[in-house]
């Protein structure tokens, strides 16, 4: 357990975060990424096996069993087009800031009552 400054100021730090669960597992931690880019840079890699990975479509999405594919991708995260990574994590920060909480608890309540 981190204190949630010292946790933000990693995700700030960090210019790649990695999230390639195995299976369904990991969403907040990615999503809590994407949230502490205010100034849209970084780059998120995360597992076609993440729950998180539907909603953040815009990720650089990997099967974490393909070795070559991720080796690729962590390759070209060192020498990224700058635009386009901006332009990709603008996105991912609308997916997060309109599918927070209130979204989902209206999803779930929505589908209980049909």
């Amino acid at each position: 357990t981190l204190p949630f400054e010292d946790l933000l100021a990693y995700y700030r730090a960090a210019d790649v975060m990695l999230v390639t669960p195995l299976r369904d597992g990991m969403n907040l931690v990615a999503k809590e990424y994407v949230a502490s880019r205010y100034d849209n840079t970084g780059l998120l890699v995360l597992s076609e096996f993440a729950g998180a990975a539907e909603q953040l479509s815009q990720a650089e999405i990997v099967n974490p069993f393909d070795l070559d594919e991720l080796a690729s991708v962590l390759d070209s995260a060192f020498d990224p087009d700058e635009e386009a990574a901006r332009r990709k994590m603008q996105s991912l920060r609308r997916s997060v800031t309109d599918h927070d909480v209130f979204w989902w608890a209206d999803r779930c309540l929505s589908a209980l009552s049909n």
